[in-house]
């Protein structure tokens, strides 16, 4: 029975012994995730110039990369390490643009195609309320809100917003409220 490496244990592996197949299987693990959470904030072309800027600090902080707390830690550590590194990038981006965040240009993936125009068109339109409504939420909200959709725990977006677990739970459920009054408002 194959059993699964820690992600902690890949980077180490890969900063401290040059690992090359252990920082593979770290790329193969996040480059799904973490370009979907850099996508949601930027056009494609600007997150395609920051997935690689994400990746590139990940390669070069790898031999300075330690574990807190010992071996007791989960693979919480690095995703929460990884994404704290992409939200950085994403906002030194928008700064040297000029710009707070990008409003304009939130991402989604397409919602599955269907051969009847009717729901194709329905699809469409759902889509941009979702979206609308995503716009709509404070940063705090949308930045739980991403890195919910992101596949993070509550504890991984506390240490990533550096915030309190309470602070980030609290975050969550004004996020999806405002996120069902607002299909709501505009759906229904």
């Amino acid at each position: 029975m194959k059993s699964l490496v820690s992600d902690e244990q890949l980077m180490l592996d890969y900063g401290q012994r040059g690992n090359v197949a252990a920082f593979d299987q770290l790329y193969q693990r996040y480059r799904k995730p973490l370009f979907g959470f850099i996508r949601q904030k930027m056009t494609e072309a600007a997150c395609n110039e920051v997935f690689q800027e994400v990746w590139e600090s990940i390669i070069s902080q790898a031999s300075t990369y330690r574990v807190p707390g010992g071996e007791a830690q989960t693979t919480a550590h690095f995703r929460g390490f990884l994404y704290t590194i992409a939200r950085r990038r994403i906002a030194d981006y928008w700064r040297s643009q000029g710009k707070q965040s990008n409003s304009d240009e939130q991402g989604l993936d397409e919602l599955a195609a269907d051969s009847n125009p009717e729901k194709e068109h329905q699809q469409g339109v759902d889509k941009q309320v979702i979206l609308r409504c995503v716009e709509l939420l404070p940063s705090k909200q949308q930045d739980v809100f991403m890195l919910k959709q992101s596949g993070l725990a509550v504890a991984e977006m506390s240490q990533v917003l550096d915030a309190s677990f309470d602070a980030i739970k609290s975050r969550i459920r004004v996020a999806y409220q405002q996120l069902r009054e607002c299909w709501e408002k505009h759906h229904g």
